[in-house]
């Protein structure tokens, strides 16, 4: 039983002051209680360090982006800046990124983005229509381009039951606002 290579075994007597503790390999005497340790290396240990700090970190963060974002309606989209970062030359322009989730079966209304816009599906599904081409699906890992001036007449999570998410990457004039990059019709 005490034998396993994970694990070292030290008995304590349950008496107070019986005496010492034995390694395994001892034989438990009447009074004894058993406790296994794990032996730990320095490489478990660093991983398991690593693993426990990374996923703390991560509920953290989670945690914090989850309180600090307004919460919207089930059936309305929701905006985030991730980054806005000024780009060299002239005219001075803005590269920015914003993602945006869709509830299941919530959309968009009929919009159009004066700069241009790159979508990226980051997760499940989002169906799109832009101008007068057919309706397209876009999977996890896809994206698309909308010219400067198209109207986006269908923008919607195309799953029922799982959340979606895009990244819309814009370069936009010096200063503008989320109003000059989303203008609903």
């Amino acid at each position: 039983m005490f034998d396993e290579p994970e694990h070292s075994a030290i008995r304590l007597k349950s008496r107070p002051n019986a005496g010492t503790a034995t390694r395994r390999g001892a034989e438990r005497t009447k009074g004894e209680v058993a406790m296994i340790m794990p032996v730990v290396s320095r490489r478990s240990f660093n991983r398991s360090s690593l693993i426990s700090l990374l996923a703390a970190t991560a509920a953290t963060s989670f945690a914090r982006a989850a309180a600090a974002q307004p919460q919207a309606p089930a059936s309305a989209s929701m905006q985030r800046e991730v980054i806005k970062q000024e780009l060299p030359g002239e005219p001075s322009r803005d590269l920015i990124l914003v993602e945006v989730t869709y509830p299941p079966g919530a959309g968009s209304p009929p919009h159009l983005h004066a700069n241009g816009v790159m979508a990226f599906v980051v997760s499940d599904t989002i169906a799109s229509k832009v101008n007068d081409e057919p309706e397209q699906t876009f999977h996890a890992g896809s994206a698309w381009w909308e010219a400067p001036g198209s109207v986006h007449r269908i923008s919607r999570n195309a799953s029922a039951t799982e959340p979606a998410r895009l990244l819309a990457i814009y370069i936009a004039p010096q200063g503008a606002t989320a109003t000059d990059l989303y203008k609903p019709l």
